[in-house]
């Protein structure tokens, strides 16, 4: 049985979808099918049902499931184990991003790329978390909210932190104002969007009109007057027609961390990135929490 051929698996059982499982593979769509029909056959047997609402397992998946799961973690543990150990300022790095325009980290990834010409950057972007147990990433840069920390296996330092608040073009504000037209919300579906301590749109009054998940295409919805988005304050600060909405001011929301598995601590190249990007950290306050008005639960 092929290593390969469990990968897809395990990637569409979590994903559910081909497109997910591709995207998290690193592989086509076209490749996750032909791997996973050389498993049915293998197997003998179907090992998802394709419904509307994506691939769902069968009980046949479920009997192989555990057994693929622990080849993955045998696997990933050993090369953990030997990338930790690794003395060289060579190699790759899987190094995961946020999936909004940061000027400063895009700065120090570039500085770090040219004071280290022997290590390869492998660099992916997303707003989904990452397991960086199972070396989706070997170093991430994450929004965690305030309440909540890294693992108890994850390596993180706080790099500064995260302000959200509602926003607005200020043409549509105007006009909603003079009674032109009635301000609605931009929504994100299911747990793509965490308010924190912002209340939610229909107790301000706002009627959910546009489902757009992703922080960037919300920013980019907002101003083009699609309706009010909840966006962290400093990607918003950067465009000045985006007004917080008011009577409502921003909150505290989280922190950006830093993080990596505790096993690769002792690689050169891992520590060497790590500490690097660490420095954002002095950056931070100035430049990527400014609020624009206040803040509801300063901390």
């Amino acid at each position: 049985m092929n290593w390969d051929d469990l990968k897809v698996l395990l990637a569409l059982s979590r994903a559910g979808s081909t497109r997910k499982a591709a995207a998290t593979l690193g592989v086509s769509n076209t490749t996750v099918m032909r791997r996973l029909e050389s498993l049915e056959v293998q197997v003998g047997g179907r090992l998802f049902d394709r419904t509307p609402d994506g691939f769902r397992v069968t009980p046949l998946a479920d009997q192989l499931l555990p057994t693929a799961s622990e080849v993955e973690e045998i696997l990933t543990e050993a090369q953990r184990q030997v990338t930790g150990k690794d003395a060289d300022l060579s190699g790759r790095i899987k190094l995961s991003l946020p999936a909004v325009p940061v000027t400063h980290v895009a700065e120090a990834v570039s500085e770090f790329a040219i004071e280290y010409p022997r290590i390869e950057l492998d660099i992916s972007v997303s707003d989904l978390p990452v397991d960086l147990a199972r070396r989706e990433a070997d170093i991430a840069v994450r929004g965690i909210p305030k309440h909540k920390r890294p693992p108890k296996d994850i390596v993180g330092i706080k790099l500064g932190r995260i302000s959200m608040g509602y926003y607005v073009h200020q043409e549509l504000l105007s006009d909603a104002a003079r009674g032109l037209r009635e301000l609605t919300c931009i929504r994100a579906s299911g747990r793509a969007l965490s308010l924190g301590d912002l209340p939610d749109p229909e107790s301000l009054g706002l009627k959910s009109r546009h489902l757009i998940d992703g922080i960037t295409p919300r920013m980019v919805a907002a101003t083009n007057k699609l309706g009010v988005a909840a966006l962290p304050c400093f990607l918003a600060r950067q465009h000045s027609e985006l007004m917080l909405l008011p009577g409502v001011p921003s909150g505290h929301w989280g922190f950006t961390w830093l993080l990596h598995h505790k096993d690769l601590r002792q690689s050169a190249r891992i520590r060497a990135l790590f500490q690097h990007l660490s420095a954002l950290e002095e950056k931070w306050p100035s430049a990527w929490d400014t609020s624009q008005g206040g803040e509801s639960n300063a901390a």
